[in-house]
């Protein structure tokens, strides 16, 4: 899974509604091929979703840290991805060994583990979750806001999905 989101990441351009400019396009692509395999879903990597389970489109959305998650952290997408179009976001949370910033850009290293946080549908979301402005800052950890994004506190988000369920 390390090595086909790497290639991935190395093949694509950075998009356009990265939080992180497209730092953590690895990353991404890591979280998409980890739940892919854990919900046997397919990768589609469409422009409004990557992943399809039972006919529900998927769009997964990764962070990347160095501490086990918490149910006060939170989980965001950028206003800038609100073209996107599927029936479920999932959030997923990649925990690494170490972290270094190099040239102003956080580097992390030695993979530990991968979480599913949980699910949300995008009406759930957007109404649950709080508009962050560039440059808002959460006092919890000092991130900095660099674009305008929705977040939502983990603790609020689904932990299960029937994907078989009738719409």
């Amino acid at each position: 899974m390390i090595n086909a989101s790497c290639k991935k990441a190395s093949r694509r351009r950075i998009l356009d509604d990265s939080i992180t400019s497209g730092a953590g396009s690895r990353a991404g692509y890591m979280g998409e091929e980890a739940l892919a395999a854990y919900l046997d879903a397919t990768i589609v990597d469409e422009k409004g979703y990557d992943l399809v389970k039972d006919g529900r489109t998927i769009e997964v959305k990764t962070k990347r840290r160095t501490v086990r998650p918490r149910g006060s952290y939170e989980v965001s997408i950028a206003a800038t991805s609100s073209h996107q179009s599927p029936d479920l976001y999932a959030f997923v949370s990649l925990q690494f060994a170490h972290s270094r910033l190099v040239d102003g850009i956080t580097l992390y290293t030695d993979l530990l583990a991968v979480w599913l946080l949980g699910y949300k549908t995008p009406i759930d979301f957007y109404r649950d979750s709080r508009l962050w402005e560039p440059g808002d800052i959460d006092l919890t950890n000092q991130f900095r806001a660099t674009v305008r994004m929705f977040n939502l506190p983990i603790h609020m988000l689904e932990n299960e999905y029937d994907f078989a369920a009738v719409r």
